[in-house]
């Protein structure tokens, strides 16, 4: 059997509180899961004393990531979301939302839109499959499967609806295939809801807000007419927001471990 190539102190220390405030997990956390004082954890971040392997396996235990992100030579902290993904999925929300605004149904059609129609169908699509992307990846970092299957569906439907428009012209069965995928998407969206739910770290509060209003929306959709679709869409507003909210906290919390220790 291959031995594992642990880091040395202080190196693992610091990893230790790296993925530690990354996951939102304050020191007394990490050390009840543990089962273990706090002032070990302290001292074991801080690089005064090194971890034996049971313990190490029962902080990665805590820590929900793999024993093998505190060798020496990996390279990266295993599920960790970085700074820089966390800001250019930042970058990609807001311009998703802008292009979502403009696409929807959300305001009364005028010959603005209808001229940019196209262009924003196409930058909504874009930006859509790139932004549920980050939801994805931050379902495999938490190992929310709900939130990882939820953003799978949600990246495959975003392009079906752009193509949909594109030839329903053509095909007039296309407005039921329409209701069919907005369908799909709102029965998706309470399994996206309650993925959000069970996001536990230090903007859990913000998670289960935006969760319940999501759950909330999705029978505005399931009913096949224009008035309540109408009302999803404007509720889809501050539910949207609260999406980039969550993303814009994330961001400062990565770029700031003693802030992210304060919210949690």
């Amino acid at each position: 059997m291959k031995k594992q190539n642990i880091m040395k102190q202080p190196e693992l220390g610091s990893r230790i509180q790296e993925i530690r405030n990354q996951k939102g997990i304050t020191q007394k956390e990490l050390a009840d899961s543990c089962n273990i004082d706090i002032r070990t954890i302290q001292r074991i971040e801080a690089g005064d004393v090194t971890p034996r392997n049971s313990t190490l396996k029962f902080i990665a235990e805590a820590l929900s990531c793999e024993l093998s992100v505190f060798n020496g030579d990996h390279p990266e902290n295993g599920n960790a979301v970085s700074p820089y993904f966390l800001f250019s999925w930042l970058v990609t929300g807001v311009v998703y939302f802008i292009s979502w605004f403009l696409f929807s149904p959300i305001i009364p059609a005028n010959q603005f839109l209808q001229s940019i129609s196209l262009l924003s169908g196409f930058i909504y699509t874009l930006t859509g499959v790139l932004f549920y992307f980050g939801f994805w990846h931050l379902g495999n970092s938490h190992r929310n499967t709900l939130l990882k299957t939820a953003s799978i569906i949600v990246m495959v439907c975003i392009p079906l609806l752009f193509i949909i428009m594109l030839i329903s012209a053509e095909f007039s069965f296309m407005v039921h295939v329409n209701k069919l995928v907005v369908f799909l998407m709102s029965v998706n969206s309470i399994v996206f809801g309650l993925g959000l739910l069970r996001i536990n770290n230090q903007l859990a509060i913000l998670y289960k807000i935006t969760g319940i209003l999501q759950i909330l929306i999705a029978p505005f959709f399931l009913i096949p007419l224009s008035v309540t679709w109408l009302i999803g869409f404007w509720l889809s507003v501050p539910y949207l927001l609260l999406l980039l909210a969550i993303v814009y906290l994330e961001f400062r919390a990565s770029k700031n471990p003693q802030l992210q220790a304060e919210m949690a």
